[in-house]
């Protein structure tokens, strides 16, 4: 019988019975008295409380009020946890209060003292206060399990507020956001609603059958949100952005290039035109397209605009 395998027999004769000799565990382990004592500190460095019992019917007994051994973690564990929930806290994380409370009996059983908490910082919060939009999370995480439809008023991207009847499939984060996948009644599609765009939300009684043909890999995967407009091909001309750019990925079958000190190319599929040209746009002068003829045309075009704003004169 190995070191390890004692340890677990131990735990196993401490847990059946109240208080054991070191005698009889070192018989039951066919081991030498004298390394009770060395298993016993293995255990309680692993998080066991076992408490020795001396004199003549003294022995070892195990603290039974916790089945799991207490959590023994090194001063970089503390700071790696306490670093995870502040980053979770500074997130749009809809079931915060019930995860503070298991974290709560997490900490409550550790010292923190020698730990600094970190800060996270949020630096577009949201507008909608955290509790409305827990509201609307409640009512669609209990459409989805019960199958229930829902009536909301939806505010798209172009500012049009709309009544949708929904189907609620799936409730996901994504870029800080939470969206509901839903099948859109009127219209017969599938769709993704943004959460802090629902200005009312109603569950009906009215209960739907999921189809049998749904299938989420066909609207969600690692990059997103599949059908939120065609993917195409860009390959754009940075300069002195390897880094920052490289430090994400931003579209499927990535790869930058670095050409020279200044320059690099970076090469991937993106989704929703609008989306694309706000991301060339977010870095200004320091990019520019190589292809698809298209972003280019349809640049020129959103920055002539520009100039006509501020007066600019190509002439």
């Amino acid at each position: 019988m190995g070191k390890t395998a004692r340890c677990i027999k131990i735990i196993q004769i401490l847990s059946a019975r109240d208080l054991v000799n070191t005698k009889e565990l070192a018989d039951v382990l066919e081991t030498n008295p004298r390394n009770i004592k060395e298993y016993i500190k293995e255990l309680e460095e692993c998080g066991y409380k076992i408490y020795s019992i001396t004199g003549k019917n003294g022995g070892y007994r195990l603290d039974k009020s916790e089945t799991i051994p207490s959590l023994k973690l090194t001063v970089k564990e503390k700071e790696t946890l306490i670093e995870g929930t502040e980053f979770l806290r500074g997130t749009n994380y809809l079931n915060q209060q019930a995860f503070d409370e298991v974290i709560g009996k997490v900490f409550s059983s550790i010292s923190t003292s020698e730990i600094t908490p970190s800060s996270i910082i949020e630096r577009y919060p949201l507008k909608m206060e955290k509790s409305d939009l827990q509201k609307r999370y409640v009512i669609l995480r209990e459409c989805v399990e019960n199958q229930l439809r829902c009536v909301i008023k939806y505010s798209s991207g172009s500012d049009n507020k709309r009544e949708h009847t929904l189907e609620p499939y799936k409730l996901y984060a994504y870029n800080g956001s939470w969206f509901v996948l839903a099948y859109n009644v009127a219209i017969g599609k599938f769709g993704y609603f943004k959460l802090n765009r629902i200005e009312e939300i109603e569950a009906t009684r009215s209960h739907f059958t999921r189809m049998k043909s749904y299938d989420e890999k066909d609207y969600l995967d690692e990059f997103g949100m599949i059908q939120n407009g065609e993917y195409y091909r860009i390959r754009v001309e940075l300069t002195d952005l390897y880094q920052v750019v490289s430090e994400r990925i931003y579209g499927k079958y990535q790869k930058i290039e670095q050409i020279d000190e200044h320059k690099s190319i970076l090469d991937c599929q993106m989704q929703n035109k609008d989306m694309i040209k706000s991301f060339i746009l977010g870095f200004g002068k320091k990019a520019k397209v190589l292809e698809p003829k298209w972003l280019v045309d349809e640049l020129k075009e959103e920055l002539n605009v520009i100039n006509e704003y501020y007066g600019v004169n190509n002439d």
